[in-house]
């Protein structure tokens, strides 16, 4: 019997009276058991050596949702808005997207992962996007329309170009990264996922997939990144 494939899904850190937890909320993890795939929690990497032997061991990696990453990484001051991720987490993440993407492991990246995988790529981030004109509700959970686009991984793999999709964000995608194409925008115009043509299985989505899981079409990118992890 084959064994099941091994999911990589980045933590959280969270400090409570002097002590440090890494955190991680269960509907990833039930979102992967699901699909077919063995959760694994990975630690926080201090190098990519560190990151390159973790990976090693992983058949596909979930980069999930957090706050926000540190703006002069695209030489930008810092918005009022912004609440910064943890340092020693966007560090960690970095090298995990980056290392990630160089061994074409099958990944796919969920609202601040997908920020995480566009700024690896050199891309830009709005820092505040209730600054932009006719933006729409986009966080606490609002829901709203994303119109996918043709030809593009995520609308196959969701089989349908207009579904309804979930919002737990203040910054979006404004310059996409190198090698990256836009697989996704919502009514009010905002970037809602992107994908790389040349990896196996690299797609990123603003909203949360987890935490829809009554949703067989939201579901299904979970089993499509599983049954990429098989095939690899």
């Amino acid at each position: 019997m084959k064994r099941k494939p091994r999911v990589g899904i980045n933590t959280k850190l969270v400090t409570e009276k002097g002590d440090a937890y890494h955190k991680l909320d269960r509907n990833y993890v039930r979102s992967v058991e699901e699909a077919g795939g063995v959760p694994i929690l990975m630690p926080f990497f201090r190098s990519p050596s560190d990151a390159r032997s973790y990976l090693e061991g992983l058949d596909a990696v979930v980069f999930t949702g957090g706050p926000d990453l540190d703006p002069s990484r695209w030489r930008e001051k810092r918005h009022p808005k912004t609440e910064l991720l943890h340092p020693d987490r966007e560090a960690s993440d970095l090298l995990a997207v980056r290392e990630a993407l160089r061994r074409d492991k099958p990944s796919l990246f969920i609202c601040c992962g997908c920020q995480e995988l566009n700024v690896a790529l050199g891309g830009t981030l709005h820092q505040h996007v209730y600054d932009l004109p006719g933006v729409g509700k986009h966080s606490n959970g609002a829901t709203h329309d994303v119109e996918l686009e043709g030809g593009t991984r995520t609308r196959e793999i969701l089989g349908t170009s207009r579904p309804r999709v979930n919002s737990w964000h203040h910054q979006a995608v404004r310059d996409v990264g190198r090698g990256l194409v836009v697989a996704s925008r919502s009514p009010d115009g905002l970037i809602e996922g992107v994908e790389s043509p040349r990896h196996r299985f690299a797609i990123g989505v603003q909203w949360h997939p987890e935490r829809m899981r009554d949703d067989r079409r939201q579901q299904a990118l979970f089993r499509a990144l599983v049954s990429a992890a098989r095939e690899a």
